[in-house]
């Protein structure tokens, strides 16, 4: 939070630092440990900073990072940053959606997501995939509908905070309601799914044989001749009627699945809950059916951390909801890579790598953690050390063993400022 400005090191140059810029580029030195030393505090020269060749200052602006790295930060790796906000949006009378998949963010590869909005009325008509589809709501309220595998539907109104675990394959459809319909963002469990290529009813009714149609519903051919010829993917329907007509409805005599296949994530535990945030988790020890996804709400407060940690079982995509933050992943080599992140950004961090978060703004930072697995899990860097042998702590690197006495335990997730 206190690292010097591009504007900071350049006036402190001109003043007559550069002294102590070349003093400081000699030699590696704690938070500057690389030779040659990284980052614009070693510039002796201020035109070292500028770009004056062609560049989009209001783009680059809004990272940083990019622009002005952490003299901690070394090498290179995938980017792992994305975003919705650049995404182009599919738009339907009924509402719209994007993507962004492996093809367009190589790294996630055990993740793609989709950013949707219905209007009131609006449908994604019935369809399926053959990958889970999981979603959580961020706007409205919308109406879910899904059969199961032993022919038991379900059918739920979900809103802010609420999600969906749709298993592969199973057929469903989403509905916005009232008053102004839902936003939502789903999480496919495999990088390359596309929103854009799902099995739609449609499409297979079209394609099937009159003939067959009528064999196979029981009812004459003509019956079926004003189907759409197109799949219709979001279309603008009426309101539906109240969800308990709606459930007599659907009613089958096999009665009710096991488990929902809706969870209110806001409603969650908060873990760890202290100054600095907490952590509300859902993953199949609270939502059954959500066998292959696990999800981590995470809240930082104004100037707080998300401690340095990882995760040892998946890949982590994010999705940041509100607020601004900064986050560093560290990887073998070394190298470790800092960027900035708004609502509709996309973070991904590959299973086993090093990283934290910092809130950079004066609101809370809330982001999501997704992960291909049915359990959340995650190590502690200071809850490792922590637990380690207290001599081989202070030896390894060069600690007070008073210092390391005084390390948190117990993993605290959140670090006030």
């Amino acid at each position: 939070m206190n690292r010097m400005s591009r504007r900071g090191v350049i006036a402190a140059t001109a003043a007559g630092g550069a002294a102590l810029g070349a003093t400081m580029a000699r030699a590696a030195s704690f938070g500057n440990p690389d030779s040659p030393p990284q980052g614009a505090v070693n510039v002796t020269n201020p035109q070292s900073l500028t770009i004056p060749g062609p560049h989009d200052s209001g783009l680059a602006g809004t990272m940083p990072t990019f622009l002005d790295p952490p003299p901690t930060d070394v090498g290179s790796m995938p980017e792992f940053w994305a975003s919705f906000n650049l995404a182009q949006r599919r738009i339907q009378d009924g509402g719209w959606g994007r993507q962004v998949t492996q093809a367009d963010f190589a790294i996630s590869s055990e993740i793609s997501g989709v950013n949707m909005r219905l209007s009131a009325g609006g449908i994604r008509e019935l369809h399926w995939h053959q990958q889970a589809e999981w979603a959580i709501m961020t706007y409205g309220n919308c109406r879910v509908t899904v059969l199961d595998a032993q022919g038991r539907p379900y059918v739920a109104d979900v809103t802010e905070g609420d999600l969906w675990y749709f298993p592969a394959g199973l057929p469903h459809s989403l509905q916005g309601l009232g008053p102004d319909g839902a936003e939502f963002v789903l999480a496919f469990d495999n990088g390359v799914s596309s929103e854009f290529n799902t099995l739609p009813a449609t499409d297979w009714m079209a394609h099937t044989p009159p003939d067959v149609l009528a064999k196979n519903f029981g009812v004459p051919a003509e019956a079926f001749k004003n189907i759409p010829l197109q799949n219709r993917w979001i279309f603008q329907g009426t309101v539906p009627p109240p969800l308990e007509d709606v459930r007599n409805a659907m009613a089958s005599k096999a009665g009710a699945p096991e488990f929902p296949f809706t969870f209110s994530l806001a409603q969650a535990p908060k873990v760890s809950d202290n100054k600095g945030g907490f952590v509300q988790i859902a993953d199949s020890s609270n939502f059954k059916v959500s066998t292959t996804v696990a999800a981590g709400l995470v809240t930082i407060r104004p100037g707080a951390l998300r401690t340095m940690h990882w995760h040892p079982n998946a890949d982590e995509w994010q999705y940041y909801l509100k607020g601004t933050g900064r986050m560093t992943v560290f990887d073998a080599g070394p190298a470790a890579n800092t960027a900035n992140f708004h609502p509709g950004d996309i973070g991904y961090v590959k299973k086993g790598l090093g990283h934290y978060i910092e809130n950079t703004g004066n609101t809370d930072l809330v982001m999501l953690a997704v992960f291909r697995s049915p359990r959340y899990e995650e190590v502690s860097f200071s809850n490792w050390l922590a637990h380690s042998p207290p001599d081989m702590v202070a030896a390894t690197f060069n600690l007070d063993p008073d210092v390391v006495a005084s390390f948190p335990r117990g993993a605290p997730d959140m670090m006030p400022e």
